[in-house]
């Protein structure tokens, strides 16, 4: 559960969410809440048939749901809405930037920052940040401690540096960015050839652009281009722990969940997902809208619109259909041995 200073009432909620409040003017609202957890000032949504149950043993004083469903729950304060979830999470966007406490611009004393760093109004740089030559932090940025920009590196307006991003040099980050501690934009791609035994450096001497409002997990890592740029596409949302090698180019509004990993030189549309450990090899193209599985491997170029599962990803139905063929392989392999044997007499 998580409660707010604010309390609202049916009928601001209402106003944040759209929909049509059915309920009493008394009631007040001031925390979000599992069903199992919520209390009378809790506001829950449902969407599943299969939570009705649970949904009618809450004590929640509030539940958002679908016009159509309002009819099983009697007696119930209601927010009718066709996307309850997309509600939900409205509103808990409107209680969190409500009560968010703003960071004071400013440049802490202990920040180094280098000559030729040019710095918006309304910036804040924390504790121990290093700002280099000839970066530029648009207005409104806030840069948390323990953060190192490197020289010729641009921060757009209203981005958000976490305490200890590094963002190397030549890095540009567009507008109104979010980048979460630990992530790393600019690092050396992984580029070697062996030469009499050796294996030598291929210089990596691009950079990194991330367009404006992309979001960048914990610890994620975005590989600088060996001579031209990496990139990634406008509203894009990358998940903690995702490598990004270098030269890909990510289109816009992607979705990488956790622990993807793209080798060098990937291209992927717009609009296109990967699940939770997928990857990809090198030099190859995604299409736009193209969804890859939980696990999935990308071999080969896949065409937009489709489902891939699997290492080669395939399209999800066939794999399904082979996962079924599995679970088969026992009674089919005895099948084969006892045909065997009576083909040996």
């Amino acid at each position: 559960m998580k409660k707010f200073a604010a309390a609202l009432s049916g009928a601001e909620i209402q106003a944040v969410c759209g929909g049509e409040f059915r309920g009493g003017e008394q009631l007040r609202i001031t925390s979000v809440a599992d069903p199992a957890e919520a209390a009378a000032d809790s506001v829950v949504f449902w969407e599943q048939d299969r939570c009705l149950q649970v949904i009618r043993g809450s004590r929640a004083g509030l539940v958002i749901c679908p016009a159509e469903k309002a009819d099983l729950l009697p007696g119930r304060s209601l927010l009718l809405h066709p996307r309850p979830g997309f509600a939900m999470l409205k509103l808990v966007s409107w209680w969190l930037e409500s009560s968010a406490k703003k960071l004071t611009p400013g440049i802490h004393p202990t920040a180094v920052i280098a000559p030729g760093a040019e710095i918006g109004t309304d910036v804040h740089i924390g504790a121990f940040c290093v700002l280099g030559p000839n970066c530029r932090i648009g207005a409104g940025a806030v840069i948390e401690a323990q953060s190192a920009i490197g020289p010729q590196t641009t921060v757009g307006k209203n981005t958000w540096l976490y305490p200890r991003v590094t963002l190397y040099p030549g890095c540009v980050v567009g507008e109104a960015c979010i980048i979460h501690s630990g992530a790393v934009l600019g690092a050396d791609g992984f580029g070697f050839a062996l030469e009499d035994g050796v294996q030598q450096k291929i210089p990596q001497v691009g950079n990194v652009v991330i367009g404006d409002r992309v979001e960048i997990g914990a610890n994620s890592t975005v590989d600088r281009g060996t001579l031209g740029s990496t990139i990634v596409g406008d509203g894009t949302k990358i998940d903690n722990l995702v490598q990004i090698g270098h030269n890909c180019r990510i289109g816009r509004h992607c979705i990488l969940c956790a622990q993807v990993g793209l080798a060098g030189s990937t291209i992927l549309g717009d609009y296109v997902y990967m699940a939770g450990k997928s990857g990809s090899a090198g030099h190859l193209s995604i299409g736009d809208r193209a969804m890859v599985g939980a696990q999935g491997g990308v071999t080969h170029d896949l065409p937009a619109d489709g489902l891939y599962w699997g290492t080669p990803a395939i399209d999800a139905r066939v794999y399904k259909r082979i996962l079924a063929l599995q679970r088969k392989l026992p009674q089919i392999y005895g099948h084969y041995r006892q045909q065997a044997k009576k083909e040996e007499l």
